[in-house]
């Protein structure tokens, strides 16, 4: 069964999915497609971007977050980065990205810490109304948690249980049944910052949904990339994947793009989902998936259509919305 994107937008919202963005942007050029593909998302009226933050101290990432949000005509939409805390490493893209596109923010100093911006943002959110979607590390979110109230401010575990939705989790290879992870095909986003992911993991006290590498990265065989050539030569997608790739745009997984399109659209009609057990993560980063507790966690699985993955029908989706015309703002 073809799916085609004008006719079948599967899972997409009647009403906008509010949603804070935490990527480390400066390892993987999917970052940058993915933050481009929430914001067409959001210019087709599914998404609200409340904030963007980044869980890396690299020098270049805010401003090359703040360059993609004014591109998308959303300069205002904040942008957070994390205080003496975090992974810094070199990126391919993020220096490229800044040098060639508008952005207020000049030093990565200048961008709010990323907790004060969580912690404002979930303030001034409706209960239960949020999806925070993380396409990196997992150092923000155990900062977050771990808070505390201050005078009559909340502690960030109970700005947590009130208005957060749903955590959407890019990480971690769900592989077999049960699903277990030996990391032989590697976990980034959980190994980088290894005590920050098993603290957060361990005791987030809401929905964690996780977005499995086997999903849109190794193993699945999705990728997407060689078209970003078309678009103009302005385009951060275009920019990014040139850099990362030494100057022409090749096909790379699409693990982030998918956890964005799954924070707003939901499930819907594109994968299945492990809905029952949770997630047993040891401190090395390898886990198993148990079913004796049920603990408001899941795992997405492959869509089979007539008997078989729908990974071509996913990778046209992603792209044709990450190539699509930017919206007049």
């Amino acid at each position: 069964m073809a799916l085609s994107l004008a006719a079948n937008l599967w899972g997409a919202q009647s009403v906008p999915v509010n949603v804070i963005f935490d990527s480390d942007m400066d390892g993987d050029c999917d970052d940058v497609a993915a933050l481009a593909l929430l914001h067409v998302l959001a210019d087709r009226g599914e998404a609200t971007i409340l904030a963007t933050v980044t869980s890396c101290r690299s020098e270049w990432s805010p401003q090359c977050i703040d360059a993609i949000n004014t591109y998308y005509g959303r300069a205002d939409v904040p942008v957070g980065a994390p205080r003496n805390i975090g992974i810094q490493r070199p990126s391919k893209y993020t220096k490229a990205v800044i040098d060639r596109l508008p952005h207020d923010l000049k030093n990565a100093t200048d961008a709010p810490g990323a907790i004060e911006l969580y912690r404002k943002v979930l303030l001034d959110a409706p209960d239960q109304s949020v999806v925070i979607a993380t396409v990196g590390f997992h150092t923000n979110l155990a900062a977050l948690l771990k808070l505390p109230a201050e005078g009559d401010m909340p502690s960030g575990m109970d700005l947590v249980k009130r208005k957060v939705k749903e955590w959407a989790c890019m990480g971690g290879n769900f592989l077999g049944k049960p699903a277990r992870d030996d990391l032989k095909l590697g976990n980034v986003n959980f190994q980088k910052d290894a005590d920050a992911a098993l603290y957060a993991i361990t005791n987030w006290p809401g929905r964690i949904v996780f977005v499995g590498r086997q999903i849109g990265s190794v193993p699945s065989g999705l990728q997407i990339g060689a078209n970003f050539a078309k678009l103009d030569a302005d385009h951060p997608v275009r920019i990014a994947y040139e850099a990362y790739f030494g100057g022409t745009c090749k096909d790379r997984h699409i693990a982030d793009p998918t956890t964005i399109l799954y924070a707003v659209r939901g499930r819907g009609e594109l994968w299945d989902i492990e809905d029952a057990g949770y997630i047993d993560l040891k401190p090395a980063m390898t886990f198993e998936w148990k079913y004796d507790q049920d603990k408001d966690q899941a795992y997405l699985l492959k869509k089979l259509v007539d008997g078989k993955p729908n990974d071509r029908a996913l990778e046209k989706i992603v792209e044709e919305l990450i190539m699509s015309p930017r919206q007049a703002r």
